[in-house]
């Protein structure tokens, strides 16, 4: 913004010294197109909290003649002070700038003496009673306010002294007796006012328009000429008057005024009659800023006092104006402009003291001492010293590489816990950090299902057993009753039912007797007709009754547990997560988990939902819960405190689960961390966690914290060196090298897997004892039970029989029912892991299945990777491994959304959208595709954040190419 408020009118201005107003008076020799010849002096409001751009008009009166020249002095008996005016007859008018109800301003009174107009007007700072005048006639009067009646001196120069018309007046800064007059003769005189006597003079051959003393050096002076011959202006030392010392060469025309800053002498405001007005650098003698040019000059320039940087100019065009010198900084100033100079810091913006926080725990402050100079102090600030000790311990327990560590840190949280929640939590996972072989048991234990041992299972089988025969002994020995054939109360239904037998027709036997609700009557006859009648009878009398018990066996039966944790009510999650850890197996116990998981979340049970993912060993949907739950738990703690608190449960089932994936959930509580850890001046533990990650998990955001961190981390780990012994890593949970949970019997052959960490004498202790995980989301298998013989497939064996122990389903005599299968515990089949395919790229990836509609997008994609990394093979800076590195990643991001298109994978709003933006590429409209790309970021990011960074990075690279 260039021109701040503004009002149309050609007059003189001055500005009030310590209130917010101006005053305004018509110029002499200024026409209107009414050719109006009143003369008027107006108040007009500096109200900058108004957005109204015109100037508010608060006060007005009229004068006798119009303005030369116009000063607004503190003397006076208020606090708005004088305001003076030098006008063309030759008298100088003064007024009380306070108003009236009506805005009328009072005439106070008029200064006569000079006999001609009077141009140069000026109160001293000083002596604010005192007032200088010169006018045409060639004399200079000084006024004493206290006794204005004449002049209380009259100067007049003689001889080789003599002055034509006075064009200015300027009171020395330092001595309130110096005064300084100039003439368009070019005579320049400095007097001795109270002795009435000249000091010096200074001719020029050229005319002088306006002079200044400088505010800081009393003994130097700024003459400006209005000559367009010489329009320059020079900065003179009045012992030295021979040569200038510095010239402000910059005007084209000449010099009509001109004023110093009076907050910062460093800055010098002129105008000349080339409608240039210029803000100056007084040391460099080069231009700072300018205002916008007009179609006409500006006469009048003067600086805001109170509020410093603003400027007023008054123009020919009929405008007086207020600017901004900083919003005008930008006009006249080019690049290659040799007289330009760029805006310095003033004085009203520089501080004696300040502090600020820097990265990495940092605290710089400064000071003024002594006034000249600025001393700089670093600090090292940590705002969190018991999250410091906190960190260093739970550092150490990483760092340690046993698993008794982490089981020892969960119990010690479990005992600090301070809701049930978190204890529940901490609890879990210790448990599944178990060595004893019992994990599941001990699961099913915490959830309150304890299961009995062999011992007593047939103890308390043999009497059921006994009971069951002798019951049916006693049912053999039963007397038939002698006679006839007892009746039935529905003769009707009876031969209705013997005739459907008699014909072999079980089905509408059975139908018959459902309808009339006789169950057992119904099941016998099934089993006679056969075992498709049997098992739909059965499933029907399942589905129709109402004990809560037979969903668990028709889930057994039926080999359907999804079925049952979808219908089962959430408040009886413990229940069913210990029917699946009994039942389920590898893949079904991840799937049943986390639909049970999901249900929960549904429902409002957030706590149970967290477990059941954990036990999923679904990383991400609980970090997500923890972390959604984060600003809800952080009553009576800082922000600090909770993320370390989500950290140390993150990386605990994260070590436990071995899980490799990361998350955009886990990478942003990974970058609040590391800020976290930088800002108490943890710089190398912030590095050791941002380590865990590959470089692929790094966000465009954590990239940039973790750059910065190691730029800072380097310089402390160099000095720490050399004093202290190599520190074994944090165990990384992202490779494989994770604390594998116990294993589920020491009487099962399991599948183990012995591997080798990265680096075992410092990483990692006691390497040998760890395998693959059997508790993680793939060893939830089966618990030891009854033998169940697998079917063999490749690279499969049996395996080991245990002794059978009783089971609901082994509880069906086999007389009374077809033999069924029943779903019981079985045993782990080892399986030799099949080779892991490389994942697809652009040039191997199948899209044999994507539909048609969707075939461009292939090809679009495909041609714009093409494009992308073909110019930059030959081209490109980076070592030929990081450009490979590049498209490597480029290509496998691509490929796994052509997988994802072939498969049918990508929702219905995500396939539009990334269609519109192929067909924008296509047009080569790199603009519209990147706007698009953002709206997906926004409404789709939880599906495609996995390629969608690297397609904007193409978009990007490939509109670079283009131009």
């Amino acid at each position: 913004m260039d021109c701040i408020k503004s009002i149309g009118r050609s007059a003189f201005v001055a500005i009030a010294p310590e209130s917010p107003f101006i005053a305004a008076g018509t110029m002499a020799g200024a026409v209107d197109l009414s050719f109006s010849s009143s003369a008027n002096l107006e108040i007009l409001e500096l109200d900058f909290q108004s957005n109204d751009r015109e100037l508010k008009l608060v006060g007005q009166c009229q004068s006798s003649e119009r303005f030369n020249r116009l000063a607004w002095g503190s003397y006076g008996s208020g606090s708005d002070g004088l305001i003076a005016g030098g006008l063309v007859d030759g008298n100088i008018g003064l007024w009380n700038p306070i108003r009236s109800e009506s805005g009328e301003i009072a005439h106070v009174r008029d200064l006569s003496k000079h006999k001609g107009p009077v141009r140069g007007l000026e109160f001293n700072d000083k002596s604010p009673n005192q007032l200088a005048s010169g006018a045409d006639d060639g004399t200079v009067c000084i006024w004493d306010l206290a006794n204005p009646s004449k002049p209380s001196h009259y100067l007049k120069g003689t001889g080789s002294y003599m002055q034509s018309e006075i064009s200015s007046l300027s009171w020395n800064k330092g001595f309130q007796h110096v005064l300084a007059s100039t003439s368009h003769n070019g005579t320049t005189v400095i007097w001795d006012v109270n002795n009435e006597k000249i000091i010096t003079d200074l001719k020029n051959t050229v005319r002088c328009s306006v002079l200044q003393w400088d505010p800081d050096h009393f003994n130097q002076i700024l003459v400006a000429s209005d000559e367009d011959s010489s329009p320059n202006v020079k900065l003179l030392d009045i012992r030295y008057l021979q040569s200038p010392v510095r010239t402000f060469v910059g005007h084209q025309r000449g010099v009509i005024a001109m004023e110093w800053c009076p907050s910062d002498s460093l800055y010098l405001l002129t105008c000349g009659k080339d409608n240039r007005t210029i803000c100056w650098n007084t040391k460099t003698g080069k231009i700072v800023a300018e205002l916008p040019t007009g179609q006409n000059w500006n006469f009048d320039v003067h600086w805001y006092p109170k509020m410093p940087g603003v400027i007023s100019a008054s123009s020919v065009d009929g405008k007086i104006g207020i600017y901004n010198l900083e919003g005008c900084s930008s006009y006249g100033t080019e690049v290659n402009n040799l007289y330009s100079d760029p805006l310095t810091a003033p004085k009203w913006w520089k501080r004696p003291a300040g502090a600020s926080f820097g990265f990495g725990g940092k605290l710089i402050s400064f000071n003024k001492n002594p006034p000249e100079a600025s001393e700089v102090f670093l600090h090292s600030l940590a705002t969190e010293k018991s999250l410091v000790n906190r960190i260093s311990k739970f550092e150490a327990a990483l760092e340690n590489g046993e698993k008794t560590s982490l089981r020892g840190l969960c119990e010690k949280k479990t005992e600090e816990a301070e809701s049930e929640e978190e204890k529940e939590t901490w609890g879990l996972l210790k448990i599944m950090l178990e060595e004893d072989g019992n994990a599941k048991t001990k699961l099913r234990s915490h959830l309150g299902f304890s299961l009995p041992s062999e011992e007593n299972d047939q103890t308390a089988n043999e009497p059921h057993a006994t009971c069951s025969s002798t019951n049916v002994e006693e049912t053999q020995k039963v007397p038939e009753p002698e006679g006839e054939e007892e009746e039935s109360s529905d003769p009707t239904f009876d031969d209705a039912i013997q005739r459907s037998l008699i014909v072999g027709d079980y089905k509408a036997a059975v139908a018959q007797c459902l309808s009339a609700n006789k169950m057992a009557d119904a099941l016998v006859i099934a089993h006679v007709g056969g075992t498709e009648l049997w098992e739909s009878t059965r499933d029907r009398y399942i589905r129709m009754s109402n004990a809560p018990y037979m969903k668990v066996v028709s889930a057994m039966m039926n080999n359907d547990l999804m079925t049952y944790v979808h219908t089962i009510p959430p408040k009886s999650w413990k229940k069913t997560l210990a029917l699946i850890c009994t039942f389920a197996e590898g893949d079904e116990w991840i799937s049943l988990c986390d639909a049970l998981a999901s249900n929960l979340m549904a429902a409002g049970f957030t706590l149970a939902a967290t477990l059941c993912y954990i036990c999923a060993g679904n990383v991400d949907k609980t970090v997500d819960i923890w972390s959604m739950s984060l600003e809800k738990q952080s009553a009576g703690k800082s922000y600090a405190e909770c993320v370390q608190d989500l950290m140390e449960k993150t990386l605990v089932l994260a070590l436990t689960t071995c899980n490799k994936r990361v998350s955009a959930s886990l990478r942003k509580l990974f970058e609040s961390y590391a800020e976290i850890l930088a800002s108490q001046g943890l710089l190398a533990t912030a590095m050791k966690f941002l380590k865990l990650l590959e470089s692929g998990d790094f966000s465009p955001e954590l990239s940039i914290l973790r750059d910065r961190i190691s730029l800072y981390a380097e310089p402390e780990a160099a000095n720490t060196s050399a004093s202290t012994n190599t520190q074994p890593k944090i165990s990384n949970p992202y490779q494989e090298k994770s604390f594998p949970p116990a294993p589920l019997s020491n009487a099962q052959p399991s599948r183990s897997t012995t591997f080798v960490p990265l680096n075992p004498p410092q990483e990692l202790k006691n390497a040998d004892q760890y395998q693959q995980p059997t508790m993680d989301y793939h060893s939830f298998n089966r618990s030891a039970g009854p033998a169940y013989n697998a079917p063999p497939g490749p690279g499969s064996y049996r395996s080991i029989h245990s002794q059978v122990g009783p089971y609901i389903n082994s509880k069906i005599p086999q007389t009374v029912a077809p033999p069924v299968r029943p779903m019981t515990p079985t045993h782990q089949v080892a399986v030799q892991p099949e080779p892991v395919a490389p994942p697809p790229t652009v040039q191997t990836a199948d899209t044999s299945n994507v539909p048609a509609h969707q075939k461009p997008i292939v090809a679009s994609l495909t041609r714009l990777f093409t494009e992308t990394f073909e110019p930059l093979r030959g081209y490109s800076r980076d070592t030929p491994a990081k450009k490979r590195e590049a498209e490597d990643n480029c290509s496998r991001k691509l490929g796994a959304l052509f997988s994802k298109l072939n498969n049918g994978d990508i929702s219905k709003n995500a396939a539009e959208k990334l269609t519109q933006l192929c067909q924008a590429l296509d047009k080569r409209d790199f603009g519209a595709a990147l706007k698009i790309q953002g709206l997906m970021t926004s409404t789709e990011w939880d599906e495609c954040s996995s390629w969608l960074p690297t397609l904007k990075k193409m978009i990007v690279t490939g509109r670079q190419n283009v131009r």
